[in-house]
């Protein structure tokens, strides 16, 4: 059950990161191109991140993926906003 939930979440957040990437080759202008990859990597290193916690199952490495997933929900709108 554990590996199907690893896979799940590491397969969605593959998912994210290549829509991100499709939406940057499609978005006509600058900051549409932003705002997709900033919405969507986030969502895709989340989910990726998750998955790594489940499968390595360690209070030193789930200690470290959530101060990287909150460093990275907060920082990556942040700069998207900054450089826009």
């Amino acid at each position: 059950m554990i590996n199907f939930l690893i896979m799940l979440f590491s397969g969605i957040g593959a998912i994210a990161i290549l829509l991100a990437s499709i939406g940057m080759l499609r978005m006509p202008d600058l900051y549409l191109r932003l705002s997709v990859t900033t919405k969507a990597a986030t969502l895709g290193v989340g989910l990726i991140l998750i998955g790594a916690t489940l499968y390595f199952q360690n209070v030193g490495v789930t200690s470290r993926v959530l101060a990287i997933i909150f460093f990275i929900t907060v920082t990556a709108p942040v700069s998207a906003q900054l450089i826009a």
